[in-house]
């Protein structure tokens, strides 16, 4: 008989070692590209009316633990500009995908993730309470229907999962 939750259940713990297997093997100078694209698009009415302004001269680090992703985000002008290898570091950001999800289509927020030690938050307090409050005031439905939907699944799938989840490493 075909069970439904098993297969997507499956279907959602093989993605973290897929995604971790193509941020190997994906040219770093594509995905660099792609992130910076797709974070210019989606921040375009923030970076336009200057509520990214407080990222100037700081780099936000988010690292993505279990695919292996970290990638630093800063302000150069009017743009975000994405490395793969930042060099500078005034917050890091790091939790696992599924914890990213879920800030993002808003079925958890970033507090309960933090207080849960599910998300670290390390260096400029400021700086991240910025970044907090501006990703709270942003709704999922910003996102193109087709990912929002697929966002919100795998966080629902993601949900029935992680409920005996540890917290992320400390180190």
């Amino acid at each position: 008989m075909f069970d439904i939750k098993r297969v997507n259940s499956k279907l959602v713990a093989a993605l973290p070692p897929m995604l971790r297997q193509l941020t190997r093997c994906a040219p770093k100078g594509m995905q660099s590209c792609m992130l910076q694209l797709a974070l210019n698009r989606f921040f375009q009415p923030e970076l336009s009316s200057g509520e990214l302004n407080f990222m100037q001269h700081k780099s936000v680090v988010i690292n993505v633990a279990d695919i292996g992703l970290e990638f630093g985000i800063s302000l150069d002008g009017s743009s975000l500009q994405v490395q793969l290898m930042p060099a500078q570091q005034d917050l890091l950001l790091k939790a696992e995908l599924a914890d990213f999800i879920a800030m993002i289509s808003n079925t958890t927020d970033p507090d309960t993730l933090f207080f849960r030690r599910r998300l670290q938050m390390l260096g400029d307090t400021e700086l991240g309470l910025y970044c907090k409050n501006l990703l709270d005031s942003i709704g999922p439905e910003r996102l193109p229907p087709g990912i929002s939907g697929g966002l919100n699944w795998l966080a629902q799938q993601q949900t029935t999962l992680s409920s005996a989840k540890p917290a992320i490493d400390q180190t």
